[in-house]
Order: C-alpha cells, then sequence, then structure tokens
C-alpha cells in the first residue's frame, strides 16, 4: 500500500483536491445552486415561459447542481478506491495563454467591426446566422483544438453545434439580438 500523500494546495499543477474537499465543494454548490433555484421560481412572471425572467438563474443553477454531483461522485469514487491525486505532468504554458489573450481581443475587435448576416428558410422558419456566430466558431475551434488537443474536425463540430444552439436560444428564444447582425 502506498504512503499517503499529502494535499498541498489548489495551484493550477497540484491535481485534484482532497475527496473530502471535494465533497465540502461539492456540498456548499449543491446547496448555493438550490437556492438560487428556489428564488428563481419565487420571481414573478409577467409573460410566457420564455420570458421568464428567473428562467435562466434557474436552468444555469440545475446545470451547476448536475455538476456538483458530478464532482461529489468522482470525489466518493476516489475516496473509496484510495486515489489522493492524479499525477499532473503538464507544466504550466505561458505561450499558451499569452496565445489566448491575444485571441480573444482579436475576436472582441472582429465582432465589433465585422458586421452581416445571412438568413434561410428552414421548414418555413426563417433562421439568420451572422458575423457573431462565425466568428464564434472560428474562435472556439482555435480555443478549443489548443486546449482540448483533439482533432480539428471535432473542435469545429462541438463549436458549430453549441454556438448554434445558444446563439438560437438567444435570437429566438428570448429574441435577443446578437452582435454582428445586420
Amino acid at each position: 500500500m502506498p504512503d499517503r500523500q499529502h494535499f498541498s494546495g489548489e495551484d493550477e499543477n497540484a491535481g485534484f483536491a482532497s475527496p473530502g474537499q471535494d465533497l465540502f465543494a461539492a456540498a456548499v454548490l449543491a446547496l448555493l445552486s438550490l437556492w438560487v433555484m428556489i428564488e428563481s421560481l419565487r420571481l414573478d412572471n409577467p409573460g410566457s415561459l420564455a420570458t421568464a425572467p428567473g428562467l435562466l438563474p434557474f436552468l444555469t443553477a440545475a446545470s451547476l447542481c448536475a455538476m456538483t454531483a458530478n464532482l461529489a461522485s468522482m470525489a466518493m469514487r476516489r475516496h473509496r478506491n484510495r486515489i489522493a491525486t492524479v499525477p499532473f505532468d503538464e507544466k504550466p504554458d505561458h505561450l499558451r495563454t499569452v496565445g489566448l489573450v491575444c485571441l480573444i481581443g482579436a475576436y472582441l475587435l472582429c465582432v465589433q467591426v465585422i458586421s452581416f448576416e445571412y438568413a434561410f428558410q428552414l421548414g418555413g422558419i426563417r433562421l439568420g446566422y451572422g458575423a457573431f456566430e462565425v466568428l464564434t466558431i472560428i474562435a472556439l475551434t482555435i480555443i478549443l483544438s489548443v486546449f482540448w488537443r483533439q482533432a480539428l474536425w471535432a473542435c469545429l463540430a462541438v463549436s458549430i453545434v453549441w454556438v448554434t444552439l445558444l446563439a438560437g436560444v438567444f435570437r429566438y428564444v428570448f429574441t435577443i439580438p446578437l452582435p454582428g447582425s445586420a
């Protein structure tokens, strides 16, 4: 049986926190998200469900609650298997961090300067795809390919699906215009 490992901290190369710390963090985050969910349900709804002011906080808190359940289950599994930490052999790469800052700056500049929208009909519904979506897909694909290190097609597919879904929710459910749309 290996010697018990010491938990040194939460810097970027320290690996996992102790299972006890993860369980405590999961409990606190679950309580916080449940509180936000309850409070968002108590808000008055002047219109439909799609325009309810508590809808976005409720969905955000619900997703946080799901993530905390995953954190708690991983912590309990590590505790049962007596896995204290997982070796993390990757050193911090400051060049990637500087590149990320530059990419985000260029992305924000492009979103401010470039403006277009392509609209098409799909099943009788007018759908728009503007500069915001295209620029976000490009930037997110680059970020994912640098930090996620999967195949470029996988990064592009994830970017297209998530950006299209999220932009569609903002455009067609909440009727919020996106930047860069004509």
